[in-house]
């Protein structure tokens, strides 16, 4: 890869006119191969500029060749992308957030619509607890409150007894 960048500085420094840097003219002395290759670009080089006719005077119609080079490639390069294209990711992302939430609405579980519960057993249980519920607000502090007082109780049970213990074991 080295020798392929070291002979591509080799030609644009033959073809710009200008001398060579003086790294690329330590490798090409180190390697036969470069040096070869040197050698053979500056005489065709050379051959290329003396020969009559090749350079200067056609170069009129290098350029118009080279015109119509660059007029075929602007018409082949892809045209810039337009403003609007940034739309296309969104809508395709809006698209896809419409299909997901429409699949979860299909999905959802549906509540019954009140003419299929009025005969099953839960309306019966739930019409059961509105008339127990003048009941519960008279029984229910005292039902959620025994355990905690049956709890107390015998933790005060279980203090006094071990007391007891140590009041009776001292000398």
């Amino acid at each position: 890869m080295k020798i392929l960048l070291t002979k591509f500085r080799i030609s644009d420094a033959l073809d710009a006119g200008r001398p060579l840097p003086e790294a690329a003219r330590a490798e090409i002395a180190a390697s036969p191969e470069l040096r070869g290759f040197a050698e053979q670009t500056a005489e065709m080089d050379r051959a290329f500029r003396r020969a009559p006719g090749v350079m200067p005077a056609d170069a009129p119609l290098h350029n118009s060749i080279m015109r119509a080079v660059r007029a075929a490639a602007a018409e082949r390069a892809p045209r810039r992308a337009s403003r609007v294209l940034w739309l296309a990711p969104a809508s395709a992302l809006a698209v896809l957030a419409a299909l997901a939430a429409i699949s979860f609405w299909l999905a959802a579980p549906r509540p019954p619509k009140p003419a299929e519960v009025a005969g099953t057993p839960a309306m019966a249980a739930v019409s059961a607890a509105f008339e127990f519920s003048g009941e519960m607000s008279r029984t229910m502090p005292a039902e959620m409150i025994a355990p905690l007082s049956n709890e107390w109780a015998q933790v005060d049970s279980d203090v006094r007894g071990a007391t007891r213990f140590v009041l009776e074991s001292l000398p």
